[in-house]
């Protein structure tokens, strides 16, 4: 085999394993977009949740306040408190 052909499969090679990535990233985009229209709900959207609630979880991880607002809310739906959303949101 020569050189050159070594270099065709070790491309051929690459090319699919990079391929598999982009795949895996835009079912994880995906998957994100599903999970944000589900934390979209009416009846999450509707549940107030506490300004000192909201400031934890900012300084506390790195996500936006509407983030740590839409955690609190999914996690007050379900009987959850601040604990509960810092939880999910680490884990998510």
């Amino acid at each position: 085999m020569t050189a050159e052909e070594e270099a065709k499969q070790l491309d051929s090679v690459t090319d699919r394993v990079q391929e598999t990535e982009l795949d895996e990233s835009r079912s994880n985009q995906a998957l994100s977009a599903l999970n944000s229209a589900k934390s979209g709900s009416a009846a999450a959207a509707s549940i107030s949740v506490k300004k000192e609630d909201v400031d934890v979880i900012v300084a506390e991880l790195e996500v936006t306040e509407d983030e740590a607002a839409a955690a609190l809310r999914d996690v007050a739906a379900e009987g959850g408190n601040l604990a509960d959303a810092l939880r999910r949101l680490v884990t998510s």
